[in-house]
């Protein structure tokens, strides 16, 4: 037998024990120092091993410390993360219906150029025809596959509310004809849920249930980053009582908090907001601000970097915890990546042109499109090629990914920064920094937990 290759083992306050954490399993245990000497050998005799040592290295086999010598865990893992990338038992679209926009953030990552109304030859609002097709797509789509998901992005989706109503419905009737599976969420900058007294219903009868929203600290500093375009006035208030209306409705929302160093001392006061509104039960976490389109290099020295962000990171989640928050309670823990929807088969951004791309950031550059909707099968060369090199891209490529332990929770990161940010080279996650801190998070918690039950 031998040990697996993406084994950590760190030490304990008990000098007699270690904590091992498996990167493939994401498996936590803690064992006695005399049983370790297995894991750090190139492989043993398991037959070999006396009575006690057998039923140890048992456990281990079960959280996958200890495998069969004939097993290949690189090859375990290309295949699972293959096998998510071209499962095609699901069709997802993140769908535009619009690229204009209300707000005029300041790390907007949308690249000065891309098409955002029609005086730039280009549609406002997602036409009929576009429309149509688009059902037509999913329509024949319902036949095969067992659910549709939907993500409605912009520009500000809810500029063109009526267009993702009527749209909902329809598919909606679609995926019960075909007794299919329906998801849908938006990702909004929230601004626009309390224009209208009936919109949070009409989004709900949609079945949109989880909503990503922007908060960057309390008003006086998101005001000066998120705010209306063409006008200085203050939109935190009215996205909080946004907030406040999905959360009444028995909607998710998922509260983002964009950071970089301009913010990040001040970005924890939210908390004290959020709490005194009631709003410790929903899901918050930060955000990274990076530079990797042209239309945010001009903030990209206030960016934090990676290993920055981590310390930020962490001490958020730690306040997290004390204050109580619900997505505080249970220490932050790795989780294996899978690929993203970008090089996934049967997964499409769609913007109101009908213009079709593989990853969100590159929405509305027309250049980096990989074919039209209303004629997708005629598709040029170039486009066909861009679709190809997203669908092949994977972290196997690279020698230091291959050689990581961390691979199975990192997976390259994001493909888009790799391939086109820096130049064909994977970043590290935040995993590189933080992953024994909050590996030792949980395995303190889980201690405390079954010191309260009685257990050893």
């Amino acid at each position: 037998m031998i040990p697996s290759r993406y084994n950590f083992i760190w030490p304990t306050d008990d000098p007699e024990k270690v904590m091992i954490f498996n990167s493939l399993t994401t498996s936590l245990a803690e064992v006695e120092k005399t049983y370790i000497d297995l894991l750090n050998v190139q492989q043993f005799d398991y037959d070999a091993l006396p009575i006690d040592k057998k039923q140890f290295v048992d456990e281990l086999v079960s959280g996958g410390f200890v495998l069969d010598e004939a097993a290949d865990e690189l090859k375990t893992l290309k295949y699972a993360y293959n096998s998510n990338k071209y499962d095609r038992t699901g069709l997802v679209f993140t769908i535009a219906p619009t690229l204009s926009c209300n707000f005029d953030c300041n790390y907007c990552y949308e690249q000065p150029g891309r098409s955002r109304d029609k005086r730039d030859g280009h549609n406002t609002f997602m036409p009929e025809n576009v429309q149509q097709r688009l059902l037509k797509l999913i329509e024949r789509a319902a036949k095969t596959v067992k659910f549709i998901s939907i993500t409605w992005y912009g520009g500000e989706p809810l500029l063109g509310k009526d267009i993702i109503f009527d749209l909902s419905q329809k598919i909606i009737a679609i995926t019960e004809e075909n007794k299919i599976g329906y998801f849908a969420e938006m990702i909004t900058n929230g601004y626009l849920l309390t224009g209208d007294q009936d919109i949070v219903q009409k989004l709900k009868d949609s079945r949109i249930v989880t909503f990503q929203i922007t908060l960057d600290g309390p008003p006086d500093v998101h005001n000066k980053r998120r705010m209306l375009k063409g006008s200085s006035g203050p939109t935190f208030d009215r996205i909080l009582e946004g907030i406040q209306l999905l959360k009444a409705k028995d909607l998710k929302v998922y509260l983002r908090i964009n950071v970089d160093r301009s913010n990040s001392d001040k970005a924890l006061k939210l908390l004290d907001i959020l709490e005194d509104n009631n709003l410790k039960d929903i899901s918050i976490y930060f955000g990274h601000v990076s530079a990797i389109t042209a239309g945010c290099k001009s903030i990209e020295s206030s960016c934090a970097t990676m290993e920055e962000f981590t310390l930020l990171n962490r001490t958020f989640h730690e306040t997290l915890m004390q204050r109580g928050f619900k997505t505080g309670q249970t220490p932050y823990y790795p989780r294996i990546a899978h690929a993203c929807g970008a090089i996934r088969m049967n997964s499409f951004v769609l913007d109101p042109d009908g213009d079709m791309y593989k990853c969100w950031s590159e929405i509305g550059d027309k250049p980096a499109r990989i074919g039209n909707i209303l004629d997708f099968q005629q598709r040029a060369k170039g486009e066909r090629m861009h679709e190809i090199r997203w669908l092949t891209w994977e972290p196997f490529e690279y020698a230091d990914c291959v050689k990581c332990k961390m691979l199975p929770i990192c997976m390259g990161g994001c493909g888009y920064r790799a391939m086109f940010v820096n130049r064909d080279r994977p970043d590290c996650a935040e995993w590189k920094y933080s992953l024994e801190h909050y590996v030792r998070a949980r395995f303190k918690r889980e201690k405390e937990i079954r010191a309260a039950c009685g257990e050893s």
